[in-house]
């Protein structure tokens, strides 16, 4: 069953990520009517971007994946 349980699990997957990459290790996914849409870590020193949390590369994702700047 895909729960807030399962997301946070995915969203600490992405952190796990992060870390063997060399990243502060957070993760972030988005979901949308029970679906992940978008998923990611830190790259704030892959990319030399204090912006590249996260957090806002998933919300980004998301935007795309949902054709815009809106995520409704």
């Amino acid at each position: 069953m895909m729960d807030d349980t399962y997301f946070m699990k995915q969203a600490l997957l992405e952190a796990d990520k992060a870390a063997e990459r060399g990243e502060v290790p957070v993760g972030a996914v988005v979901v949308c009517r029970g679906r992940i849409i978008a998923r990611a870590h830190n790259l704030t020193e892959t990319l030399n971007d204090v912006t590249a949390h996260a957090e806002m590369q998933a919300i980004t994702a998301a935007a795309n994946v949902l054709g815009g700047k809106y995520l409704t």
